[in-house]
């Protein structure tokens, strides 16, 4: 079973709702927690600048989806997509404005390389069922 709590570093093991260190005269601030490298950009870039991202890479307007042009809904705004994998060139950084469920089941955590496998995979399907070779 894992700790409960955090660790101050006075060697205090406090409980999880605790702000402050119960350490005998100690009295330190919980740490605050510790931000991916990936989604930095989460929290440094406003959504504003996805939007310039979204129009000088995509060339979407109006706030649309990057990848399948739905507009942006009157009651959210769409999701801000970013490079999760180190060995990208985004990573770390905006490429864009998607819906949600082009984020989340397109594009996910697909690498450049994994989304070519998922094309050429659905290509040989399409050609298959078209009469073509395979």
């Amino acid at each position: 079973m894992p700790k409960q709590g955090w660790l101050c570093r006075c060697g205090t093991r406090n409980q999880p709702t605790h702000r402050k260190c119960r350490g005998e005269g100690c009295g330190r601030s919980r740490p605050k927690r510790r931000v991916p490298v990936h989604a930095r950009t989460l929290r440094d870039d406003s959504y504003e600048t996805y939007v310039t991202i979204n129009r000088d890479i995509h060339g979407a307007r109006f706030e649309q989806c990057a990848l399948c042009g739905k507009p942006k809904p009157e009651t959210y705004r769409h999701e801000r997509d970013h490079g999760h994998k180190r060995d990208e060139r985004s990573f770390g950084k905006p490429r864009g404005l998607l819906c949600t469920y082009c984020n989340k089941e397109l594009v996910g955590h697909l690498s450049l390389e994994e989304a070519r496998a998922v094309v050429m995979y659905l290509e040989r399907v399409e050609r298959y069922y078209a009469g073509g070779a395979v």
